[in-house]
């Protein structure tokens, strides 16, 4: 069985704030946005010696949110943030070093950290969060950035970055609610029929969000497993100068698909791997035809390397050429790995 190690690269900026209240005081545990990225945001706790993991809260810039109203209790908390997949470039996250389960797709209370340990996809890695004695039952994380804004500065940054996102000519993220954003704001509201005000509000805002994540939903590179049986997926992509960077794994479950490049795709070919998970060992794909560096456990390995000396075995992977498609979908299927499992393993379809 293939084992693994949940790794996330990440930039990781933020603000940990307490804040003294009065007895009469609300007590809860807040989040604060005072990035320009719409984030997606979760925290874990201990309560009665099992760890909670709790999620996920939409946040738009600028937008801080009560996420417990319990009394808070000294000790280590754990949060996590990441920008919404809308949002173009690599994902943001604000993370650290400790690996705790969520569920991808949905709103989740998870009382049993188990329940990931065969999907590092699952896994999230938080940061932890020391919370004083003296902090009268209240507590509040701040997710910011490298450009310092306030809340104000900080919403009005996020309706930029989400025009830039959906294609309008925004040019600077500056936080700054100038003659420009106002021009854009009043074309982006007559395309759409929304008037022809260069103001924003909570609904024009949810309007650029969700389309800026239909349109990330359309673009990418997408493994989709049509087999019966769980696949353990692995991609290699261009990385300049006739160079590959290799990746995995991603666990697909039978008829299951996953995006495993985000945005726009600027290659016209990529690299596949997958193995198949019949129970008591995996099987390699076949009639792969250029080799690449593999490990047990998730990876990330640079061409050109010795695959041994550097802890890695290496495998041969499948090209797969797109031409100048922006999207495109790989499907694993029973005869790619063996005749005996094309036949006992049936042909689920993808989607």
């Amino acid at each position: 069985m293939i084992k693994h190690i949940a790794i996330v690269s990440a930039i990781m900026v933020c603000t940990l704030a307490g804040f003294g209240l009065s007895s009469s005081a609300r007590a809860e545990y807040s989040f604060c946005n005072k990035t320009s990225y719409a984030l997606s945001a979760a925290i874990g706790y201990v309560d009665e010696g099992r760890m909670f993991t709790r999620g996920w809260w939409r946040l738009r810039a600028g937008q801080c949110k009560v996420v417990m109203t319990e009394a808070i209790r000294p000790g280590r908390y754990f949060v996590y943030g990441e920008a919404i997949p809308g949002h173009r470039g690599p994902l943001r996250t604000w993370s650290g070093d400790t690996a705790l389960c969520v569920e991808n797709e949905s709103l989740f209370t998870l009382r049993d950290q188990d329940v990931c340990a065969g999907d590092p996809r699952r896994q999230r890695d938080f940061f932890a969060v020391d919370v004083p004695a003296d902090n009268d039952g209240s507590y509040r994380t701040e997710f910011v950035e490298e450009t310092n804004y306030n809340v104000y500065k900080a919403e009005v940054a996020g309706v930029q970055r989400l025009l830039q996102d959906v294609g309008y000519g925004i040019r600077n993220i500056d936080g700054a609610l100038g003659r420009t954003t106002q021009e854009v704001l009043r074309e982006y509201r007559q395309d759409r029929g929304m008037g022809d005000s260069g103001v924003y509000d909570d609904a024009l805002i949810d309007q650029l969000i969700a389309e800026a994540n239909e349109r990330d939903a359309k673009v990418g590179f997408f493994f989709c497993n049509s087999t019966q049986l769980p696949v353990w997926a692995a991609i290699a992509r261009p990385a300049g100068e006739g160079n590959y960077n290799s990746s995995g794994w991603w666990r697909l479950e039978g008829s299951e698909c996953a995006k495993v490049i985000r945005g726009d795709l600027t290659s016209d070919h990529y690299y596949v791997y997958g193995m198949m998970d019949i129970g008591d060992e995996d099987v390699p794909m076949i009639a792969g035809e250029k080799p690449f560096c593999i490990s047990d456990v998730q990876f990330e390995a640079e061409d050109g390397i010795d695959c041994e000396d550097n802890g890695f075995v290496e495998a041969s992977f499948r090209k797969v050429s797109i031409g100048s498609e922006k999207s495109a979908t790989f499907r694993f299927a029973p005869e790619q790995f063996n005749k005996e499992l094309a036949t006992t393993s049936g042909n689920a379809g993808g989607r």
